[in-house]
This record gives structure tokens, sequence and C-alpha cells, in this order.
């Protein structure tokens, strides 16, 4: 019997460890233009996808308000009215995570020029100490 969970115990730990696994790479290396930070197509996806929201929104209130009876008034407020208000949620995230990438890839090349320009003023300091001993 000890022998069963040992052999089980071993299996459980070859099965657990992650430092021999190969972590599969991707294609390319790199991510389509269109997908990159800074490019403004996601934005614009979730402007699309939020308009859509808008939309059945508009369809749900239309056939809602064209109902006199509660029961048939609730297919239309179930399938489009809570897709549309899900959908017009789903734009404003995937607008909000564009924005956020834009300003990161933004915030990213200001660190990369200040870094270089205290690199320069760093070797132009050196360069005035030299000289001056």
């Amino acid at each position: 019997m000890s022998s069963v969970t040992e052999d089980a115990d071993l299996e459980i730990d070859e099965a657990l460890d992650t430092s021999s696994a190969v972590v599969p790479r991707r294609r390319g290396g790199r991510l389509p233009t269109w997908l990159r930070g800074s490019s403004p197509v996601p934005i614009y996806i979730g402007v699309a996808i939020a308009i859509a929201g808008f939309v059945l929104l508009l369809v749900a209130w239309g056939q809602v308000a064209g109902e006199t009876q509660v029961s048939l008034q609730l297919p239309y407020l179930v399938s489009a009215g809570l897709t549309g208000l899900a959908l017009v949620m789903v734009g404003l995230t995937v607008i909000t995570i564009a924005a956020e990438q834009r300003d990161a890839v933004s915030r990213d090349r200001q660190m990369d020029q200040l870094v270089s320009i205290l690199d320069e003023l760093n070797t132009t300091l050196s360069e005035s100490r030299g000289k001056r001993k």
C-alpha cells in the first residue's frame, strides 16, 4: 500500500515540476502593427462595439415601447436590452485598456528620452571635470 502512495506522490511531483517544462514561444515574436500599444485601432474597435450596444438598446426600447403587455416586453428587454448594455460595457472596457496602453507606450518613450538626456549630461559633466584637472 505504501509503494502505491509513493508512486502516486512521485507522479504528482513530476507533474508539478515545471523547471524542465518547455515554454512555447510565439511565432514572429512581435504583435501585428494594429495591435501594438501605439495603434489607435483598438480604440476604434471599442467605439464600434459600444455603438453596436447603443443600437441594440435603441432597438429594445423601440420594441418594448410598442408593446403594452409586460409579458411581451420581457423578451425584447432580455435579448436586446441586456445584450446592448453588455456590449456598451465591453466597448468602454476595450477603449479604457487601449487608452492605458497608449499612455504606457508614451510614458516609456518619455523615460527613454529622459535616460538618454541624463546620460548625455553625465558624459558632458565628466568631460568638463576631466579638462579642469
